[in-house]
């Protein structure tokens, strides 16, 4: 039995929308979780896998959860935040295989006033780096006020 919810707890994103199937660890400002490439994930290509350009929302649901749980531990639900960018994104190859278990990795590099910056990276069952980058991110406290007044 895990430690940690369900991710779907802990993220705004439900059903086939939620790319990450567990939360494995947690440790001060790193979070990790886990997500096995099957034909059944929305973006599973057939004969190739999943397109490593998807790790980007891997990581940036993984940061979501790292929210989740300290908002869960406030009582309060999962909030949607808003992706600003990533810097150097980078993938060793260009796709994730079938069967694979990848880990995923987010670290807190900072964050004020909603603003986030996390450090990310991707590794296969072996250790080794497959996909890494920098995710901006903005939590604003309200976040129905703040697309309202947008428009």
């Amino acid at each position: 039995m895990s430690a940690f919810p369900p991710a779907e707890d802990l993220v705004p994103h439900k059903g086939e929308m939620c790319l990450i199937d567990r939360i494995v660890g947690e440790e001060g400002e790193t979070v990790r979780a886990e997500v096995t490439i099957r034909p059944d994930h929305l973006f599973f290509k057939q004969g190739h896998g999943v397109p490593a350009y998807v790790g980007f929302e891997l990581m940036a649901q993984t940061i979501s959860a790292y929210d989740g749980l300290r908002r869960r531990r406030s009582g309060k639900p999962p909030a949607i935040g808003f992706l600003l960018g990533c810097r150097r994104y980078a993938a060793s190859r260009p796709f994730f295989r079938e069967g694979e278990t990848l880990a995923i990795e987010v670290t807190s590099l900072l964050g004020e006033d909603g603003m986030a910056s996390f450090q990310c990276r991707i590794t296969d069952a072996g250790g080794d780096d497959v996909a890494s980058g920098v995710i901006n991110v903005y939590r604003p406290a309200d976040p129905e006020a703040f697309l309202s007044a947008e428009r």
